[in-house]
């Protein structure tokens, strides 16, 4: 029989602290999500640059990167404060490495911190969306570099306050984050399910799948009822709780289908 002493757990096996937030508000707001269909958010964690050596860039692996994702937000924790009211304008660039050079964009986002002043949820979030939409990328990893300035202008040693500012360290628990959305093709589904579902019911009131015509206009329509629900699953209380050591709990989007918007005719 096989004994296990002593089990270690990768941080990275844990829930990122502000996905934890992101998971609320989706939960909340998932009844009112209607026609919303796949993944809604994806979240990266930061890994380690083993090509350029340069620290102070913060570097993620976006081969997983959903095509339909349109929004995305770089989230820092704030690990510092300065002893006097000082502030200083940060922007941030993304890098994009390429087959011969690396190239880096201009500003993406720009933020005026208080240096003396924590954030009200700990983390700095700068918009990034820039860097996904672009033109196709050469390599499936994407870094950020931050820039900082004052009132006479750019500031010098922008990885050392970089590293000076905020945690980012990858083993860490709180390490940086890429969180990407899909909210504008959500937006998009929902005006399209809802107009074709308009001219559809004049043209064709029944719901009978008799040819291909019928089978896509049953598709958008179930597109229109589908509702996300986030659920909850304890595996500590389940049968499975003895084969299963992690995760312990996890959040599953289930799409439930409103079947009265597709009155089926009996034969």
């Amino acid at each position: 029989m096989l004994h296990i002493n002593k089990l270690s757990v990768l941080q990275q096996a844990k829930p990122h602290p502000y996905m934890k937030h992101v998971y609320q508000s989706l939960d909340a707001q998932a009844r009112d999500l209607s026609g919303a269909d796949g993944t809604l958010v994806q979240s990266f964690r930061s890994i380690e640059d083993s090509k350029y050596g340069t620290p102070g860039w913060i570097w993620f692996n976006m081969s997983q990167l959903s095509p339909f994702m349109r929004v995305a937000e770089l989230v820092l924790l704030r690990k510092t404060l300065h002893h006097k009211p000082l502030s200083v304008t940060v922007t941030v660039h993304s890098l994009s490495p390429g087959p011969d050079n690396l190239s880096i964009s201009g500003p993406l986002a720009e933020h005026l911190l208080s240096l003396d002043r924590l954030p009200p949820s700990g983390y700095d979030v700068f918009d990034v969306t820039a860097a996904i939409t672009q033109s196709p990328r050469h390599s499936d990893i994407l870094g950020f570099q931050l820039r900082f300035g004052d009132e006479s202008g750019s500031l010098v040693l922008h990885e050392a306050l970089t590293q000076s500012l905020y945690c980012l360290n990858s083993s860490s628990l709180s390490q940086p984050l890429l969180v990407v959305y899909r909210t504008a093709s959500m937006e998009h589904q929902q005006r399209a399910s809802g107009a074709s579902s308009d001219s559809e019911h004049r043209l064709r009131p029944s719901c009978m799948a008799s040819s291909e015509y019928d089978r896509q206009r049953i598709q958008l329509r179930h597109l229109a009822a589908c509702k996300l629900y986030v659920h909850h699953v304890n595996l500590h209380t389940s049968k499975l709780s003895q084969w299963i050591l992690q995760p312990s709990n996890f959040n599953i989007s289930i799409c439930r289908y409103d079947l009265s918007v597709c009155n089926i005719p009996k034969r």
